[in-house]
């Protein structure tokens, strides 16, 4: 197993399973910066998903894409899986174009759609861990009945498993999802419960204009601009699997909302699927 990270030495020090991989050097945005991968790769991970619809983001993420398949091509590569989001009013033109750029190669396209990931270190628990360190809670009245289906980091990493040379995967698109479809308000409540050291007051804004919006993401701190931007897109919609179809290949007990919630910090250091793309090597 081959991991490529922008800092090495870093991603030494402070994972706990980085000694199970081998590590390379490379930012993806600077092509000569990337150490050369192994001929002996079978499958490349893509897990680069939180740029925004943007003009200067959606360059960055064609070019980060583009970057990656250039280092790719050398090797041996079958299969190439990558995350996305399962609302298409929320994936624009700028991750249709990541999908297609690393679908120009050699190697099969996989691709998860999915909703919300809940783990630790996902954007979605600091999301909800920031909310509720602040008082009162702000919460747009549009986000309240938002159905997501949230699924757990570490089924994430099962169905990308699965996935794995399976070649009834190969260039196909799957939605995967938790077991359950939960509200926003009621995703809110099960966090606050489990982490919050008292009940926030919880104020509802009648409607979110761009100025509330923006005010939102500087409030989603420590998050980056593109992962509190993506988020906000993402609350706009209902977020739940249209299709079972990953079902025909195997069938995963997936843990709930609650269980994904509380177990995140109850594992030091299980680290984030955010900006890690991995490769696997015979």
């Amino acid at each position: 197993m081959v991991c490529l990270v922008r800092d090495k030495k870093h991603f030494l020090n402070h994972h706990p399973n980085a000694y199970e991989v081998s590590v390379l050097g490379g930012d993806l945005l600077r092509r000569q910066s990337i150490d050369p991968l192994p001929d002996d790769i079978d499958v490349a991970c893509y897990l680069i998903n939180t740029y925004t619809q943007t003009s200067e983001f959606s360059a960055l993420a064609a070019l980060s894409a583009q970057n990656f398949m250039e280092v790719l091509a050398p090797t041996n590569c079958r299969q190439v899986i990558t995350l996305s989001d399962i609302n298409d009013k929320s994936i624009g033109n700028s991750r249709l174009n990541v999908e297609d750029i690393l679908r120009s190669g050699n190697a099969a396209l996989t691709v998860l759609n999915t909703s919300m990931i809940v783990g630790q270190g996902s954007a979605a628990l600091e999301m909800f861990n920031t909310l509720i360190s602040k008082t009162p809670v702000v919460i747009p009245r549009t986000w309240i009945k938002t159905r997501i289906q949230p699924i757990a980091t570490s089924d994430v990493l099962d169905y990308i498993a699965i996935c794995l040379l399976n070649e009834r995967a190969f260039n196909k698109k799957f939605d995967i999802g938790g077991p359950e479809v939960l509200t926003f308000k009621q995703m809110m409540l099960i966090y606050v419960a489990l982490h919050a050291t008292s009940k926030p007051d919880i104020v509802i804004l009648p409607f979110l204009t761009s100025h509330l919006s923006s005010n939102l993401r500087n409030t989603l701190t420590p998050l980056s601009f593109p992962e509190a931007q993506r988020l906000i897109e993402n609350l706009k919609h209902d977020c739940i699997c249209r299709e079972n179809s990953i079902t025909e290949l195997i069938k995963i007990p997936c843990v709930t909302f609650k269980q994904a919630a509380k177990t995140a910090y109850q594992t030091p250091g299980a680290g984030s699927l955010q900006n890690i793309p991995l490769v696997k090597s015979n």
